[in-house]
């Protein structure tokens, strides 16, 4: 809730005394973090990630005496930790709850300054940080670009938006389209995306038999070896989960069930493998990368495991102990938070995509 917004409750009104009693919009309850990516402790910026891979063929014909002995080789892949950091710095004055409901949290005589341990800290502020901060994770693992830029400059980043919310790192996201790059067999293409309207990206999706299509096309081109991967899935936005739901109830009257699994995420089965909706990417989509008149590749999909999807920090946990104080000298409240994370991803060739 911003300042802005609590001013416009009346705080004299007889209406509302206790801001427990303030009726906030609700937040959106996104899946938990780790359910999606691998998270590597102890990462070190520059530190190498050894992959070893598969042997050449062995086995040939023939067997007796004095055998001419070959070589085989084994695949190796090095790849390379870029960490970046990061920081939340807040500040509150208390004269900025003047006026507003807030005003019947502060505390008295010379104390009233001081906004830890009220009402209004312990409960709006803290919540809505801890949802905020939260938010800001899925930001940095997903979409975060150190070379971020506004569509204006050429980039995808909404008008208005700031750019450094973006520039920690280089997100999953960044990094699996250059899989979709490199490789065209990784890749299929949701023609969707391409139209001019955001009205048309949405309907061309939902014509027949166009998300059965792109569902199909993911799964005869991946790599065998994909679907026996530890926690496996087709991880997708909302616009795709809704519109292959759409299609098969269209075309083969076949209605794909949804169940809540946690959080905001829903789970199903297409052909055996199980189906992951991630509403939260279809929100930062919407929100962060809208040039006004179509959204930059608004319906996406990975087809891949967790145990390839990397997130480091140099820390245990990616979300670090908040300081949190008041100032006596310029009587003043903080709340201060930092730290380092950055992404990667495993074998390139265990991911299938669709964007």
């Amino acid at each position: 809730m911003t300042w802005e917004q609590l001013s416009n409750l009346t705080p004299d009104n007889g209406a509302i005394r206790d801001l427990k009693d303030l009726i906030i919009a609700e937040i959106f309850t996104d899946p938990e973090l780790e359910r999606f990516f691998t998270l590597v402790q102890n990462a070190k910026n520059g530190e190498k990630i050894g992959y070893r891979g598969a042997m050449s063929d062995v086995g040939w014909a023939g067997s007796g005496c004095n055998p001419s002995y070959k070589s085989a080789t084994i695949q190796f892949l090095e790849k390379e930790w870029s960490i970046g950091d990061w920081q939340v710095p807040l500040k509150w004055c208390y004269t900025e709850l003047i006026n507003t409901i807030a005003e019947y949290c502060l505390k008295t005589g010379t104390e009233i300054g001081d906004l830890t341990s009220t009402e209004y800290m312990d409960d709006i502020v803290y919540p809505a940080l801890k949802d905020a901060m939260m938010s800001m994770m899925w930001r940095f693992v997903w979409f975060s670009d150190k070379d971020a830029k506004l569509h204006s400059n050429s980039g995808v980043l909404s008008t208005g938006t700031d750019v450094e919310l973006f520039k920690t790192t280089d997100g999953l996201w960044k990094r699996l389209f250059a899989v979709g790059t490199a490789s065209a067999g990784q890749k299929t293409a949701i023609a969707a995306n391409g139209e001019a309207t955001m009205a048309e990206q949405f309907s061309k999706l939902k014509e027949s038999g166009v998300a059965i299509g792109i569902f199909d096309a993911m799964l005869e081109n991946a790599d065998a070896r994909i679907a026996g991967l530890p926690g496996a899935g087709i991880f997708c936005t909302k616009t795709l989960a809704d519109a292959l739901t759409k299609d098969l109830k269209r075309e083969y009257k076949e209605i794909l069930t949804w169940e809540q699994v946690f959080g905001g995420m829903k789970m199903t089965e297409y052909n055996g493998v199980p189906v992951y909706q991630i509403p939260v990417w279809d929100r930062m989509i919407m929100k962060y990368q809208n040039d006004g008149t179509k959204l930059n590749l608004p319906h996406r999909a990975v087809f891949g495991s967790p145990r390839e999807m990397l997130v480091g920090t140099p820390a245990n946990d990616l979300i670090s102990e908040l300081d949190i104080w008041f100032d006596k000298k310029d009587r003043m409240n903080y709340l201060y938070s930092t730290g380092k994370m950055g992404t990667q991803i495993g074998q390139d060739d265990l991911f299938q995509l669709a964007y």
